[in-house]
């Protein structure tokens, strides 16, 4: 798989907000700058780059480097979650992308979150060497929940929930405002709606 670009993130981050180039540059660059950059023949300056980090509501190492900064990756795997939970393992295996790197805890709710998505698209052996590593990870840090969570993996035993009424309105009321907070950038509130549904979901 080939190593996504400074511009493929900035284009991606882009679209998943919902801002146009206009949006991004304003008065500090021009639009048909930001769109060389997203095409990869241009390179912006420290402060161009810190600009566009602050108006994609991420951190300039992100952008860099593909490293999401604390708070994003645990939104990612909050928003995985959320999705296999929903049964859709590709679009959570896609919601992961950079968090995978981070450390414990969050680097290991993504992985346990991967290990999940591919079991759900019958790639059970890759599935079963992510969770072989994490359990190791997990004992080490003597953490109950996780590995209950690592044994349902393990087990194969993903838990559908598919709830009625009045639960489901919550549930989805907190999807479309993590869905809202993400595109404004508010990464916090955005975790928190997202982590508000998956425990709605699993109750």
């Amino acid at each position: 798989m080939a190593t996504e670009t400074l511009g493929q993130r900035i284009r991606k981050l882009r679209a998943e907000r919902g801002l146009s180039l206009a949006k991004v540059a304003r008065e500090d660059f021009s639009r048909a700058f930001l769109n060389q950059v997203e095409l990869g023949r241009a390179q912006p300056s420290t402060r161009v780059l810190r600009v566009i980090a602050t108006r994609l509501g991420t951190q300039a190492d992100y952008l860099l480097e593909g490293r999401l900064p604390g708070i994003d990756r645990e939104l990612a795997a909050e928003r995985s979650r959320v999705l296999l939970l929903h049964g859709h393992p590709r679009k959570a295996l896609h919601a992961l992308e950079g968090a995978e790197m981070a450390d414990w805890p969050a680097g290991t709710d993504a992985r346990l979150c991967k290990a999940g998505g591919l079991a759900m698209l019958g790639r059970q052996q890759e599935a079963r060497k992510l969770l072989r590593a994490e359990r190791k990870i997990i004992v080490a840090h003597q953490d109950r929940l996780r590995l209950e969570w690592w044994r349902s993996l393990w087990r194969g035993e993903p838990k559908f929930s598919f709830t009625g009424g009045e639960m489901k309105k919550a549930i989805s009321l907190h999807e479309r405002l993590g869905d809202r907070a993400m595109r404004t950038g508010d990464s916090r509130m955005a975790l928190e709606h997202y982590r508000a549904a998956r425990v709605l979901l699993e109750t």
